[in-house]
């Protein structure tokens, strides 16, 4: 059976209608009266632009179908304005709008032939790539790693943007809707087929990129010290998990207060917290690029960075523990000393397992408490020779 075009334009507009409706009605993560009519408004266009395509007699004339191809223009504009939303941007409806004014104009003064209705087909044809390139540009410049949904819009809109831009050259020549000829079955059935996808996976997109993110951040909080902000226990684990076989040395060391529950039986917890949060500070600053901090425990902290000599090692372990001592005196008072005693482990490859590497840490800031603490000693390795110093 040959599919009409009064059932095709009827199946889109009913599908843009009701995820229009979702998003005004239904979506909890779009929270905000703003959020929630961006998110609506390319399919509300959409459903209105099917409406006036679908009996265009509504208007007199050919304004029926000039006003649903300005409300498709419109849902394109929406679209490339609800992804602005979804990666933090405001809207900016003028954007859309001026675009949208030129078109109409356009077909305005154009028939059903002629010299200006080529123009005004071929004008609606660029602001649609114009849109869809400027949506592709706003994923394109997100500085934040995207999501999985983000990903399958971006890919989705790098093949419409291109098969648009392909379109554009040829508007003279192809039939209606992709051009200025009059329309066919196929081209009907070919234009829905693909406004049928775009709707329906923006539409999943925009439901499942806030779903994404707020698991991602809720992942993000299981993996963080509240007080410091640096990784917890569990993020150590997660870390050595992904890095198990990375082949390049690192250097990892093992950092603890020394004689904390004094400092905080003296000076009270909230000094005790800020000591605490002296150490991860100060790691952030000293620590060589790239590293990784980790906060195992009340008072005891662990860094990774890349190796390079024991001498460099030392000399960041030192650096910490002097930086550390100065800025904790500031708000803890020059009658109580805080110290940081730091164990090391160099790894020079992926043979020496990670709980070896750790215990050898361990080992390590052990002998350093023992000879007396405020020291940073290097566990003995084949390459890299036992090593001890104090302040």
């Amino acid at each position: 059976m040959t599919p009409d075009t009064p059932t095709l334009l009827s199946c889109i507009t009913v599908i843009c209608l009701l995820f229009g409706s979702y998003f005004i009605f239904s979506e909890p993560s779009h929270n905000t009266r703003e959020r929630r009519f961006w998110y609506a408004s390319p399919f509300l266009a959409g459903g209105i632009s099917g409406i006036f395509f679908t009996v265009p007699s509504i208007l007199p004339g050919l304004w029926g179908l000039r006003i649903g191809a300005i409300f498709m223009l419109l849902a394109y504009g929406a679209g490339w304005q609800a992804i602005r939303i979804t990666i933090g941007h405001r809207p900016k409806a003028a954007r859309i709008l001026i675009p949208c004014a030129v078109s109409l104009s356009l077909s305005a003064l154009a028939g059903i032939i002629g010299s200006v209705h080529i123009l005004s087909s071929f004008c609606r044809a660029l602001v649609i790539t114009g849109f869809n390139a400027c949506a592709l540009y706003e994923l394109q410049k997100k500085t934040t790693e995207k999501t999985h949904a983000e990903n399958i819009l971006w890919n989705l809109l790098i093949v419409y943007t291109v098969l648009n831009a392909l379109i554009v050259p040829f508007v003279p020549w192809l039939p209606a809707p992709f051009g200025a000829k009059g329309t066919t079955i196929w081209s009907v059935t070919a234009y829905n087929f693909m406004t049928i996808i775009e709707v329906t996976v923006v539409a999943l997109a925009l439901i499942a990129i806030p779903r994404e993110r707020l698991a991602a951040l809720h992942h993000k909080l299981t993996l963080q010290d509240p007080l410091t902000g640096a990784g917890n226990r569990r993020a150590l684990k997660e870390w050595v998990t992904i890095n198990y076989i990375n082949k390049k040395p690192i250097v990892l060391l093992v950092l603890d207060i020394d004689h904390f529950k004094s400092i905080n039986d003296a000076c009270g917890h909230a000094t005790g917290d800020k000591v605490i949060i002296a150490v991860k500070s100060v790691c952030e600053q000293i620590l060589p690029k790239p590293s990784s901090f980790f906060r195992i425990g009340g008072e005891e902290f662990i860094a990774v960075f890349p190796y390079t000599t024991v001498h460099d090692a030392l000399t960041t372990g030192h650096k910490i523990r002097q930086e550390f001592t100065k800025r904790s005196t500031n708000f803890v008072g020059q009658n109580i000393e805080v110290t940081l005693s730091i164990g090391g482990a160099i790894r020079l490859s992926s043979g020496t397992p990670w709980l070896t590497l750790l215990d050898s840490a361990d080992a390590a800031l052990y002998t350093a408490k023992r000879e007396g603490r405020n020291r940073i000693i290097i566990a003995p390795d084949s390459e890299a020779p036992l090593t001890a110093e104090a302040c």
